[in-house]
């Protein structure tokens, strides 16, 4: 698993960089708090899709031993049980997805409010990326 913007496809990569630096200078999420913003994950290789995929829907031993071997953090048994993605094809495999989170006190801020979310999805939007903001199944972090 990447968090390197270059690790992109070239395409892809040029517009998550154009939105990471609007997001990073933007004053309204200045205001509400946004100290600067991360880049938590960019490619992704199979394992680490399958890890993710596996949670709530395989035992919370077989998830666990997923992500060790993915070289994942260990998963608290909780979070094995809440489902991570839903789908095998994400575009983090290609090259073609980014998650950007907001960081306030010097952390990663995933409970956010709304309108950070959204105004970052305004951001990456205005850079021709697709937000899963969007999604009926809102993934906020994920630009694509």
């Amino acid at each position: 698993m990447s968090k390197l913007i270059s690790d992109l496809q070239l395409p892809f990569q040029k517009k998550a960089l154009d939105a990471y630096d609007a997001m990073l200078c933007d004053e309204k999420l200045k205001e509400m708090g946004v100290e600067k913003i991360a880049v938590s994950e960019t490619k992704r290789d199979l394992a680490v899709q399958m890890a993710y995929y596996s949670r709530g829907r395989m035992s919370v031993n077989d998830v666990k031993a997923m992500y060790k071997a993915a070289g994942l953090y260990d998963i608290s048994s909780e979070e094995a049980k809440t489902y991570n993605t839903w789908t095998l094809e994400s575009k983090h495999l290609l090259g073609l997805a980014v998650d950007f989170v907001p960081v306030k006190n010097g952390k990663y801020w995933w409970n956010a409010p709304k309108e950070v979310w959204e105004r970052m999805g305004e951001i990456g939007e205005a850079h021709g990326l697709s937000w899963g903001g969007r999604w009926k199944c809102q993934d906020c972090p994920h630009f694509q």
